[in-house]
Formats: structure tokens, sequence, C-alpha cells
């Protein structure tokens, strides 16, 4: 039998700017919007694509997982007994 488990988690918060474009976002303006083929830019463009190929490698991988994967319910204890129940 093969089990495999796996937990992700990305909490990375990116908040740059170019010194020289101060106005770019590689979300909004795409490889077009680089002005002066800038380095910084073309890394935040870099930076972007690959955060939405993570993301979608993710999903990609959950729609293919999760199939698969089932849960395990938690097992009960049985309750102890009521003191009024049992006999005397």
């Amino acid at each position: 039998m093969f089990q495999f488990s796996y937990k992700l988690k990305v909490a990375e918060r990116v908040k740059a700017t170019c010194v020289r474009h101060p106005r770019y976002n590689p979300e909004r303006d795409g490889r077009n919007g680089i002005k002066g083929g800038c380095s910084t830019c073309y890394s935040l463009y870099d930076l972007h694509q690959a955060r939405l190929m993570l993301d979608s490698a993710h999903r990609e991988f959950l729609r293919k997982a999760i199939p698969w994967t089932r849960r395990d319910q938690a097992q009960r204890k049985p309750l102890p007994p009521n003191p009024s129940d049992m006999p005397m």
C-alpha cells in the first residue's frame, strides 16, 4: 500500500517596487509594460509568474489527489455507563 501525506503552506508576502519605475505592476502591465529593459521590473515579472505557476500546480495536484483521499473519521470512545442503569 502506498501512503503519501503532504502539507503545503506558503506564507511569504512580497511587497516590492522598482526604484526607477514605481508604478510598474506585473499583474496589470505584464511583460509589455516593462520600459527600457529594466532588470528589476523583469525580476518582478518573473516573481509574479512563478507565483502563478505555483498556484496552478497546487490546484492541479489537488484536482488529481482529492478523489484518492479519504478522511479518517475520529473514533468515538464508548460512553461511560450511566450509574443509574447499573444493577446493584
